[in-house]
């Protein structure tokens, strides 16, 4: 199974499973910034009975009810991932806890066989002297040693994904879902977005309450915007 995270689901990659904020077709969602806490979840699914004690002392601790409740994403979801190559997308790139995150990742490739592809993890050879490997073995468990996860920031009213593809949107459209336009009461076929002015492009496939604009950002590319209707 290839599993595509932090990769819009507009956007023209290889995957057999989407996990992004931003809900179309039959993608699996979660909150803003969730990121930290759902791959965390990922991890301790498929890696908690061969990580060392350090890391499994660290799962035992995580509070899995509030992280599946405050990041909307549940054990049903998690049951629909294999096994496989997991394509890390630009998002997890701009999160504030981004080497938090990486360390996650290397629990799902070196202990849950996972390919991890689009991020630059450290890696590990096999030593074959029994002296090196015990050095290597401490080295790995230094890296293992997992940071708290963060309560998630509020994402509360109009909101807009920056995207950096001009083949998913231009520059003077927003692309939404009519769940979208009823929630920011949109009644004009043109609205202002931080002083742009957008064409409202509606998607049947894309579901939720998060808009899409074209915006190159050099942080998580979520944010708070004020809509406002041109007659």
């Amino acid at each position: 199974m290839i599993i595509s995270i932090g990769n819009l689901p507009l956007k023209k990659i290889n995957a057999d499973i989407f996990m992004h904020p931003v809900k179309y077709k039959d993608s699996i969602t979660y909150e803003p910034m969730a990121e930290e806490a759902v791959i965390a979840l990922i991890a301790k699914h498929f890696t908690y009975e061969k990580v060392p004690e350090i890391v499994k002392d660290y799962f035992d601790d995580l509070d899995e009810g509030y992280l599946f409740s405050e990041s909307n994403f549940d054990e049903f979801d998690l049951e629909k991932l294999q096994k496989g190559k997991i394509i890390i997308g630009r998002d997890i790139h701009l999160h504030p806890k981004l080497e938090n995150i990486k360390r996650f990742l290397e629990l799902l490739r070196d202990y849950g066989g996972f390919e991890i592809e689009g991020i630059e993890l450290p890696k590990w050879f096999k030593a074959s002297d029994p002296i090196l490997e015990e050095i290597l073995e401490t080295e790995k468990t230094y890296e293992y040693h997992l940071e708290e996860i963060d309560e998630l920031p509020s994402f509360d009213g109009s909101v807009v994904y920056a995207c950096d593809d001009f083949y998913v949107v231009k520059h003077d459209e927003l692309l939404c879902s009519s769940q979208f336009v009823i929630a920011n009461k949109i009644k004009s076929m043109k609205v202002k977005i931080e002083g742009e002015i957008k064409k409202i492009k509606k998607l049947p496939e894309l579901k939720g309450t998060f808009g899409i604009i074209l915006k190159d950002v050099n942080e998580y590319p979520f944010f708070k915007v004020k809509i406002e209707n041109l007659i």
